[in-house]
């Protein structure tokens, strides 16, 4: 199960008449009505004055210069669809201009990410006066410089973080130390689209609006905040995308099967994979060239030719991926390590980047992953929230040929003879954040009420689009849902359809995400994380959940079992006659918080609660681990409550015993089963366990009380209402009924669900309980090794 990080309500601010669009605006840092309108009603005319960004007016007026002097102009791109539309904007830009203008783009196989001097000779040859780097470039201080020796002038553009020494030129940047541009997160497509816009600008031109279709496809394929200046280009750009008059576009959107609606989605996952086949296999190149042509039939040539490649590298992805995870398998223990590293002289450089993407969304783990060449590794890194990938290649620099990137995604170079250093030392960097991060998780917009779930809401949702990172579409919660039914749906059965009932309200839920697991689940109150839609069907429009998780009511069974305790521990308690116990394989150690977190977090294994308060203190890590009565449901970790220890399946997970183990031939059989035990000890579990002993067991003096007021009540009505009435558990009412009946002390009289007891006789033997007996050598256990740890 996941994590849920619901943020809090917040109505004390009001910045939309709607509370739940107030909500989820408040949420996104909007604090104002005004800072609402503009973000609900993004506006061109709100774009940032180009010339805020520090050496804009050097570069127009080096590029005016070229155009003055006829020079020619090479843009220098990058392989990925950020680079290749960044290349293809400045390029049509120029073109429209007038200037002599070509375009670069290494190959990623043989000449890897950024300026290489191989480039620059060949640039160098061809009589280019001015380069203009692309989505790259920042880092690039001795090729630059190389690149001056050769006669060239260079003005750069980039996005990506800056070291602490840029390269002495022309550099536009708005992650510059010494840049004051009011918005840091563009794409490097944005900053080629900033610099198009100062020059149009500069030539007092119209028309720099044509070139938002491809600036918006470039950053969304780089995954930046589409927020501040980059939702006015996504919106702007999406709208010019379905009516483009680009041959590339349509060819493209066409080939990808989109028609009459685009979204961020069909960009992210229909238009960019196939843009990004071309620089993850073969050359880029021909991206650039469908963005830039103007001849329909070439144009759908190439979109039909990257289709085959996307279509190429999915396969090698999956293969990729296959080998990776019997890697993990292999070489990677889950439980400890917290980087994974891997590997191989088989793998394609092109894909290894998507496939780590792939291993991150699985385990939850920065990943690199190295594509061997002899004696150099050149490897791509995923990242998780936490966990800031660039800032810790930084702390490993030493033992990088060469690195760059961003705080969740980066690309590296290595030998082959310091990686197990490498490995090593990015596994102790990650032993400084909090183990937390490495739980699954889904941050939750909004906890909703049943009355919010309405076509209204829906329909003023998408007033928030386009979504993308750092405006996602908003993820709700419905807690304590009861399922009234449950289906399987999908050619194979593979999602699920139910409907659930809430404040009398019932609500049509799929699930897409292939939660099977809980058709077999006997749920009755669900917790539900959803995006909110609207269902079209025979011309009728209801409200449906999209289910993105699913989980027990934790309010609900968390309640039922401290209530239900005592009915459900005599299913648990047996009654061994050891006249000693000892444990020689189960390790004790003092209660340890962050020892159970990386216990969750990392899922080692089951942990074995039986102290009713021990459900409360726990709270917060039932959101990750289920939680189950008696024994495990498969063999995932889990919580196990009130555990039948005799009837779990531990497979090869480790053991942790939060509070205590009811039984003491349960200590035994553990200590004996060859698997890893761990025991928490805690005066305080030893003081609850000696008080689960006073409430559950029975002496002379308690039996003589009951019959003594037995004598003086009539005793008519259900166990619960008896154990009510003489303020006992049922447990223990039970027994003692049980007990008294067996020796004639009492009489019992049943009649449908109700139970009458009336006095025998006061006179009995001497009683021992043998329950007693049990715990007094479970807590004699406990107290010795407490002293001894």
């Amino acid at each position: 199960m996941k994590r849920w990080d619901v943020k809090e309500k917040n109505f004390d601010l009001i910045v939309h008449e709607n509370k739940v669009i107030n909500s989820l605006l408040i949420s996104r840092g909007i604090s104002s009505k005004e800072q609402a309108d503009i973000f609900l009603n993004p506006d061109l005319r709100l774009l940032y004055d180009p010339f805020l960004l520090k050496d804009m007016d050097r570069a127009i007026e080096r590029i005016d210069e070229a155009i003055k002097k006829r020079e020619k102009i090479y843009i220098y791109g990058d392989y990925d669809v950020d680079g290749i539309t960044s290349t293809a904007v400045l390029y049509r830009a120029f073109k429209k201009l007038g200037v002599d203008v070509s375009f670069y783009i290494p190959d990623r196989v043989n000449e890897g990410y950024g300026i290489n001097r191989e480039a620059i000779d060949h640039i160098s040859s061809l009589d280019v006066d001015l380069v203009i780097t692309v989505d790259c470039g920042i880092s690039a201080i001795e090729e630059v410089e190389y690149a001056k020796e050769k006669g060239l002038d260079i003005i750069i553009t980039d996005h990506h973080e800056c070291k602490e020494k840029i390269p002495n030129t022309i550099a536009i940047n708005p992650k510059r130390y010494d840049c004051q541009y009011p918005f840091k997160g563009l794409a490097g497509c944005g900053v080629a689209f900033k610099l198009v816009q100062a020059l149009f600008k500069f030539y007092d031109l119209h028309g720099y609006e044509e070139f938002l279709d491809l600036v918006a496809i470039g950053t969304i394929a780089d995954i930046v905040d589409i927020t501040d200046e980059n939702r006015i280009i996504v919106k702007y750009g999406l709208e010019k995308i379905l009516t483009s008059d680009k041959a590339g576009i349509n060819a493209i959107k066409q080939v990808a099967g989109i028609k009459d609606k685009i979204s961020t989605y069909n960009v992210a996952f229909q238009i960019a994979p196939r843009l990004n086949a071309a620089g993850r296999l073969s050359d880029a190149k021909i991206a650039v060239e469908l963005f830039i042509t103007n001849d329909n039939e070439k144009a759908m040539q190439i979109a039909k030719y990257l289709d085959q490649e996307n279509k190429k590298r999915q396969q090698i992805e999956q293969e990729i991926l296959d080998e990776c995870i019997e890697k993990i398998q292999r070489e990677i223990d889950l439980k400890k390590d917290r980087v994974i590293v891997l590997s191989s002289p088989n793998w394609h450089v092109g894909v290894i980047g998507i496939v780590a993407s792939r291993i991150v969304e699985r385990f939850n783990r920065p990943t690199i992953l190295f594509y061997e060449e002899g004696e150099t590794l050149r490897g791509s890194g995923r990242s998780i929230r936490g966990f800031n990938l660039y800032d810790n290649l930084v702390e490993c620099k030493d033992l990088l040929v060469k690195y760059g990137g961003h705080e969740l995604a980066a690309g590296l170079t290595i030998e082959r003879s310091k990686l197990d250093d490498f490995r090593k030392r990015l596994n102790e960097l990650a032993q400084k954040i909090d183990c937390e991060y490495f739980a699954e998780r889904i941050d939750i917009d909004l906890e909703l009420d049943s009355d919010d779930l309405s076509i209204e809401t829906c329909e003023l949702l998408n007033m928030l689009e386009p979504f993308g990172m750092g405006n996602n579409q908003p993820i709700f919660c419905l807690m304590n849902a009861r399922v009234l039914s449950k289906r399987r749906i999908g050619n194979q059965g593979q999602y699920i359809k139910m409907l659930i009932e809430k404040d009398s309200k019932t609500l049509d839920c799929v699930d897409f995400i292939n939660n099977v697991e809980f058709m077999d689940r006997e749920w009755e109150y669900i917790d539900i994380a959803f995006n909110l839609n609207i269902n079209e069907w025979n011309n009728t429009r209801n409200v449906q959940l999209n289910i993105k998780d699913i989980k027990p009511s934790i309010n609900y069974s968390g309640s039922k079992l401290k209530e239900n305790y005592f009915r459900n521990i005599k299913e648990v308690l047996n009654f061994s006659n050891f006249p000693f116990i000892e444990t020689k394989n189960i390790n004790y150690l003092n209660y340890d918080l962050n020892f159970l977190k990386e216990f969750v977090y990392f899922k080692r294994g089951i942990i074995l609660l039986n102290d009713y308060n021990s459900i409360e203190e726990v709270d917060e890590f039932r959101q990750v681990m289920d939680f189950n009565l008696y024994k495990n449901f498969g063999f995932e970790p889990q919580f196990i409550f009130l555990s039948k220890i005799k009837e779990i399946d531990f497979k090869n997970n480790e053991v942790l015993i939060y509070d205590y183990l009811l039984n003491i031939d349960d200590y035994l059989y553990l200590d004996s089963l060859g698997v890893k035990v761990y025991h928490f000890l805690n005066e305080e579990f030893i003081n609850r366990l000696k008080n689960l002993k006073n409430m559950i067991t029975f002496d002379d003096k308690k039996a003589i009380k009951f019959l003594g007021d037995l004598m003086y009540n009539e005793v008519v009505g259900s166990l619960d209402d008896i154990a009510c009435k003489f303020d006992i558990n049922i447990f223990l009412l039970y027994r003692m009924i049980v007990y008294l009946k067996k020796i004639g002390a009492i009489r019992i009289f049943t009649k449908d669900d109700k139970i009458k007891i009336l006095p025998n006789s006061t006179e009995f033997l001497t009683i021992a309980d043998d329950l007693k007996d049990n715990f007094n050598k479970i807590i004699n256990l406990l107290e010795n090794k407490i002293r001894e740890v």
